[in-house]
């Protein structure tokens, strides 16, 4: 899920337009380390706005005729629909698209979540002494993006009917119910206090 660039020229590449797009925002990247995403597409740093505000400063890309659609707009779509989700997701302040050679740039300026991830991996490694209220709060925030009526798909009743027989043995169970969902909710996307971070794919799930 976590990896680097898969060779030199998408690494220079991206740096390179990240570096554009903090000018562009007129913000400042931090040292901090980089984060990249799957395969080099995305590519994360800590940032400072000119008025001295510590941010997020993602950069995605993608092929210009695919720069469309779930995944590239859902950072956008979550900050029109839930804000800052009353503190537990971090708010989306900025962002700056650009094309260059046929590949589509999208950056994304959010304020900065200072608390780690509770995993480096999504699949927790060790138990985490978490306290009953951080159960709590995220059963509310849930409750809540459960409630907001969407358009945005994650999964699919005909992608139910393969996998379910292919994985379980057993029929998918038609369903009529579907609510709005992180649908990437996994231990290295939240944080204590409660933070639910990666935002691209929410949608309608099960």
């Amino acid at each position: 899920m976590y990896s680097p660039p898969p060779d030199a020229d998408t690494e220079q590449r991206m740096r390179a337009h990240h570096a554009r797009a903090a000018e562009a925002l007129d913000v400042r990247a931090e040292p901090g380390g980089e984060f990249w995403g799957w395969a080099g597409r995305t590519l994360g740093t800590p940032a400072r706005t000119a008025t001295g505000q510590p941010a997020w400063l993602r950069l995605v890309s993608s092929p210009e005729d695919k720069a469309a659609g779930k995944l590239w707009d859902g950072a956008v779509d979550a900050q029109h629909v839930f804000g800052d989700l009353d503190g537990r997701r971090p708010a989306l302040l900025a962002v700056h698209d650009a094309i260059d050679d046929a590949t589509a740039y999208r950056a994304e300026l959010s304020a900065r979540v200072d608390q780690p991830v509770l995993s480096d991996d999504p699949v927790l490694q060790h138990g985490l002494p978490l306290p009953d209220s951080w159960w709590t709060d995220l059963a509310g925030t849930l409750e809540k993006v459960a409630a907001v009526g969407t358009d945005r798909v994650a999964v699919r009743q005909q992608y139910m009917g393969r996998a379910i027989p292919e994985f379980v043995g057993i029929p998918a169970p038609a369903v009529n119910c579907w609510t709005a969902a992180h649908a990437d909710l996994h231990w290295a996307n939240v944080t204590a206090p409660l933070q639910l971070l990666d935002w691209e794919g929410w949608a309608r799930v099960i």
